[in-house]
Formats: C-alpha cells, structure tokens, sequence
C-alpha cells in the first residue's frame, strides 16, 4: 500500500495574520500536526507554532505501537501535558504571556495500517470508505470554548474555564456526519479526544482547524454543509507531491467566484492509501 501524505494552512478572510499552523513528515512515521491559535489571545500565531514544533519533537513518545486504544486515551493528557509544557518554557523566554499558547493542537500518524489522531480543542476529521462514502467527525465545545491544552499550565484559568462553560460534564459535543444524516453525543470537557481509523476500511483520512466550517456565503450568510466542503477539498485530481496545497487553493478559489469565503484560517491534512 502507498500512503500519500500532504497538508496546507491559509489564513482567514477577516484575520489580519494567519493563526494556524500545521507540518507534515514521514520521520519517524507519516504524520500531521496541525493548530488553530486563538484570535483572542495575544501572539497566538506564535504559540500555535510552538505547539506543533513541540508535538513534532515529541512525536515518538504519541506513537507507541504497544498502545490499544483504551491506552491511547490514558496517556492523552499526559502527552498533551509534555507538549505544553515545553512550549511554555520556551513562551516564557521569549517573553509571551502564556495565553499566547491558546490554541487547538492536533497530532496524527499512521503506523503503516491504520491512521491515529488525538486532537486537543476543537477541530474535524474527514474520511472516505472503500466505496467512496464521505463522513465527519467534528468535536466543538459550549460557548464556543475549545478546552486549549493552555489550561493545564494555570490551576485559576481552569477552574474559570470550568465556570464558564456552564455543565463541564456535558461541554464536550462531538458530532457525526454522514450522508443522509448525522448524530453526536455530549461529554465532559476533558474527555481525551482520540480516534483511530484503519487504512483498509476507510483509505482517505483527513484532519482539519475548525476552519473547515467557517465557509459563509457573502450574499445570504449562510453557512456551507461541512459534508459539501468535505467533497471539495478531498476531490483531487492525483496523489503527487502538493496535493492537498493543490486542491485547497483550488476550491477556495472556485468558492471565491461564488463569493462564498472562509472566515477564519484553516489548515488541513490528508493521509491517502492507494494500492
């Protein structure tokens, strides 16, 4: 089986600098990782990069092949804990307040048969099964409060954190789309956000910013189906080198002569198998 791997961020069409960041690599396995900095919070730009330079340099330790998925989730936090961390030390250096470190990060791999992801925040996963069928995964947060890995840093901001998103037992919402229809289910704030999906059954899998479903049309103010967007980006003409970077410009553009733009930065990552 050939994996083709690729990702690509842009920025939004009301933010003055682009507040994703994402990289991708084969060393030590095909990954993505990828983050949406806050636009509330000061330098977000700059912690989401320090995010994912953290996450890239600690990847072996996400990757443990030893791992189900029960351990996956037990060590979420843990790992999600190091990263943070790390960029702290290094926020602190540079003189950033640490809210700069606001941000959604999400790491994933694939061990050669089977695509993992822990997304820490809010954010979506796109994937299509051998016939062709599209779905999506997106996890979001009441009062459109992502739970940033930020909080684990100050014991004040997350208790406030827990306050402000009234029942922290039910402020986790993580939906499935489908075609022809869709469900979800409510769960406590810090439920490790974990998914793994096998090469197999399911030969495209992608990762992407909450971005993804910020496409408003400039006319109505409607806001486009993920599931639609969903079948633009992941509609590529081939698998060589810059696909995603290719077919995201693309469609922003074909979406652009409809007047229909994305209002915040999105970044997306895509692993295809290909026989």
């Amino acid at each position: 089986m050939k994996l083709a791997l690729d990702s690509h961020y842009t920025i939004g069409k009301l933010h003055l600098c682009c507040e994703d960041y994402g990289c991708h690599g084969r060393t030590p396995l095909p990954h993505v990782i990828l983050a949406d900095g806050c636009s509330a919070a000061p330098d977000s730009d700059v912690g989401a990069r320090l995010l994912v330079l953290n996450a890239r340099r600690l990847l072996p330790q996400f990757m443990r092949r030893d791992l189900d998925a029960s351990g996956r989730q037990a060590q979420h936090w843990r790992l999600g804990r190091r990263v943070v961390r790390s960029a702290a030390r290094q926020a602190r250096d540079m003189g950033l307040h640490l809210a700069a470190l606001d941000a959604t990060l999400v790491v994933a791999w694939c061990d050669g048969l089977t695509v993992h992801i822990h997304l820490y925040g809010d954010g979506c996963i796109l994937t299509r099964n051998r016939d062709g069928m599209l779905a999506a995964i997106q996890v979001e947060y009441a009062e459109n409060m992502p739970y940033y890995l930020s909080y684990l840093l100050d014991r004040q901001r997350w208790a406030l954190y827990q306050s402000a998103v009234g029942d922290a037992r039910i402020a986790q919402r993580v939906r499935h789309l489908r075609e022809g229809g869709d469900d979800g289910r409510l769960e406590a704030f810090d439920t490790p956000a974990v998914f793994s999906f096998p090469l197999a059954a399911f030969p495209t899998v992608a990762v992407a910013t909450d971005g993804l479903h910020s496409l408003i049309e400039a006319d109505t103010g409607a806001r486009l189906d993920l599931l639609e967007v969903a079948r633009s980006v992941l509609d590529f003409d081939s698998l060589d080198s810059d696909f995603v970077r290719r077919r995201l410009r693309k469609t922003l553009a074909e979406y652009g002569r409809r007047l229909v733009f994305n209002l915040d930065d999105l970044s997306l990552g895509v692993f295809a198998a290909a026989r």
